[in-house]
């Protein structure tokens, strides 16, 4: 069964790398970095599949909370716009 992950209030594209939608999960709440497939559900109605990858991003000055990163290497922003929350199978 499929768990929510996070809501994207905001999405960055960085070339080489892929779509970032933040906030990504808090460190505490997800068990570490993974590959996997997630399900995109779009304020629309819409559904969309995509590769996303969790990891540590490392960020000066570190963040007072923190949270694994969420990389779409597949999409683009207009994929995924403001709102779509992110659905994921394990890891």
């Amino acid at each position: 069964m499929p768990s929510l992950l996070t809501t994207v209030e905001d999405a960055f594209e960085i070339t080489g790398r892929g779509l970032i939608v933040v906030p990504g999960p808090l460190a505490g709440d997800f068990p570490g970095a993974a590959k996997l497939l997630a399900e995109l559900r779009r304020p629309d109605g819409s559904v969309l599949s995509a590769p996303l990858h969790v990891q540590h991003f490392f960020q000066t000055p570190p963040p007072r909370e923190r949270r694994w990163g969420c990389v779409f290497p597949t999409l683009s922003k207009r994929d995924v716009p403001v709102g779509t929350e992110v659905w994921v199978h394990g890891p």
